[in-house]
């Protein structure tokens, strides 16, 4: 009977070779949205969003959330100036 170790071996690397354009795709859409999540705060313009935010998240927390974000806006930025095609960008 046939072994098919080496084929199995060889086709988990293909499938995580292939996941690994679309994970750092997923990345980015992650970071976007973490964006939007901050920028929805900052505009105050959902009092009940802004309200459950410092309700779970004391201050300390919420500013450690804040340099996280940084970090993302950082990322995203990067990726957007040098990387626009593999993200598929314009």
């Amino acid at each position: 009977m046939a072994n098919f170790d080496t084929s199995d071996l060889t086709l988990q690397s293909v499938e995580r070779a292939v996941s690994l354009l679309n994970t750092l795709r997923g990345t980015y859409t992650q970071g976007k949205a973490a964006q939007a999540l901050l920028t929805l705060y900052a505009a105050g313009t959902d009092p009940k969003f802004n309200a459950a935010i410092n309700t779970l998240f004391s201050q300390a927390e919420r500013n450690e959330l804040a340099a996280m974000l940084t970090d993302i806006n950082t990322l995203c930025a990067a990726w957007e100036a040098n990387h626009k095609t593999p993200l598929g960008l314009p």
